[in-house]
């Protein structure tokens, strides 16, 4: 399929979500990180030969409605279900970036029966009650402007990756013009100040999950996240050399990697 492919618009309880449903194979469903929408994942989708991919935009951000309120990752767990159900597919992988991971992880937990497998990349894993400040001002005030894209680009990007791929930091600052200021800085508090972590949701994660670590995260660093990982019965921890916070965009082809073998673990 070409990256032409139009988005479709799915009623979920989260409101309604834009989705690009592309190719034939084994079902995977992507939900990006803050500060993107579908275009995350540009880089892996090519690589993914025999899937059906689908990508949503996070209320908040790409053509999606703004949040409704301060809604939690249990609940767009539930709306990925509801895309599989308009979507007529039964069961599928579970894939996210940051946020996105939490929300995959959440819908490995919800519907164990459908979800064959979870990827989680970069993902925080612990509580983030309060603080962030900046993060939240800024978003509010400068979200859609390429100066606040460069901003948070460079707390995210590896200098590895500023230095091989500067079209690929450029092009996430970019992203940042087309924002709806107030409904992104809405989804960047509820994530950022009002998650509860995962410390008592992944010892119920009965399904295969992977979960990736930017080696050079400096968000969310390596010996912060694999013990939370861990915690998960059936996990396995992947650190990816040279990777900031944006492993869809800093290593596509570890993701795709990533992603195939869980299709192989036992019980996927």
């Amino acid at each position: 399929m070409t990256p032409t492919t139009p988005l479709r618009r799915i009623t979920t309880r989260a409101g309604s979500l834009a989705v690009r449903d592309e190719g034939a194979g084994v079902p995977v469903v992507f939900w990006p990180s803050l500060f993107s929408d579908h275009h995350l994942y540009a880089h892996v989708r090519p690589l993914l030969r025999g899937w059906r991919v689908v990508c949503i935009d996070g209320p908040g951000f790409g053509e999606s409605d703004p949040p409704r309120g301060d809604v939690q990752a249990d609940v767009y767990a539930d709306a990925v279900l509801e895309v599989l159900d308009a979507l007529g597919v039964g069961e599928a992988f579970v894939a996210g970036c940051s946020w996105g991971g939490q929300v995959a992880v959440q819908a490995g937990v919800r519907a164990p029966s459908r979800v064959k497998g979870v990827l989680a990349m970069n993902t925080p894993l612990g509580p983030s009650r309060g603080g962030h400040l900046f993060e939240r001002l800024g978003t509010r005030w400068l979200g859609a402007t390429r100066f606040w894209g460069d901003g948070v680009g460079r707390s995210m990007f590896s200098a590895a990756t500023k230095r091989a791929h500067p079209e690929r930091v450029a092009a996430f600052s970019e992203a940042f013009t087309r924002f709806d200021a107030r409904a992104a800085a809405a989804t960047v508090r509820t994530v950022l100040t009002r998650s509860e972590g995962f410390t008592a949701v992944l010892p119920r994660l009965s399904v295969p999950a992977t979960f990736l670590l930017g080696e050079e995260d400096q968000l969310y660093p390596v010996a912060h996240l694999r013990p939370l990982a861990q915690l998960a019965p059936l996990a396995t921890v992947e650190v990816v050399p040279g990777c900031g916070h944006l492993a869809p965009l800093e290593a596509p082809e570890a993701v795709a990697t990533a992603l195939r073998r869980l299709a192989k673990a036992p019980g996927a």
